[in-house]
């Protein structure tokens, strides 16, 4: 049950990424729905990652998946705030979308590495 949460928050995780490299490729004419679809997907993971933490006690696995999924959830959530600092057009810049950008891929690498806790932990 908690690895099923855990490839839905990592699917999730995914589809924000895509979602964010498309913008990156959409320059300056990001389609509206892009957009929002980015915006909704980083929620939705969100809240689905807070609401996971607590059953994580329940779920055996390595001491360091806990490490790997609070390093997510930390980057994730300074993904989260550097990325609505960077919607607001007046605080836009580059040291906003920078920021964004690398906090977006150390939750990336972390949530690989949680995936791979996960997944080898689900076949033992």
């Amino acid at each position: 049950m908690f690895a099923d949460r855990i490839t839905l928050i990592g699917g999730l995780f995914g589809g924000v990424l895509v979602t964010g490299i498309c913008m990156i490729f959409a320059g300056r004419s990001i389609p509206g729905w892009l957009a929002v679809a980015h915006k909704l997907l980083a929620v939705i993971c969100l809240i689905l990652l807070l609401r996971s933490l607590g059953a994580l006690r329940a779920f055996h696995a390595p001491p360091a998946l806990p490490i790997a999924i609070a390093v997510f959830a930390v980057a994730f959530l300074a993904a989260f705030a550097t990325g609505i600092v960077q919607s607001i057009p007046a605080s836009a810049g580059p040291l906003w979308l920078n920021l964004h950008r690398f906090s977006s891929a150390i939750a990336a690498i972390a949530c690989a590495v949680a995936a791979r806790f996960v997944a080898t932990a689900a076949h033992s």
